[in-house]
């Protein structure tokens, strides 16, 4: 079997395989890492929530912020459509984990 863009990341201490098309493989663990960061500073703010409610709570703070009208919109463009097209893919590995 082949391995190829398949990468482990490391999410609320848990590791999840994923694959990611070619050469988006950094893009990937750039949308973990911000994820995980996203975690963490919830995670000081609200340290009684439970795993899945952080995780939660992460996700809409990440997608508020990429949905809230921006002063630079003209920035947007493919990096903003790729992040979201990766954001939707690791949510749907994450729930056909449950």
């Amino acid at each position: 079997m082949k391995n190829d863009g398949v990468r482990v990341l490391r999410i609320l201490g848990r590791e999840y395989s994923v694959k990611a098309p070619a050469g988006e493989e950094g893009a990937l663990q750039e949308a973990a890492a911000l994820l995980q960061a996203e975690i963490s500073a919830n995670k000081q703010k609200f340290p009684y929530v439970t795993a899945n409610e952080l995780l939660l709570l992460s996700a809409l703070n990440l997608c508020a912020r990429q949905l809230a009208p921006r002063e630079d919109e003209g920035d947007e463009g493919e990096a903003v459509q790729r992040l979201t097209a990766l954001n939707r893919r690791i949510l749907a590995h994450l729930q056909s984990q449950d």
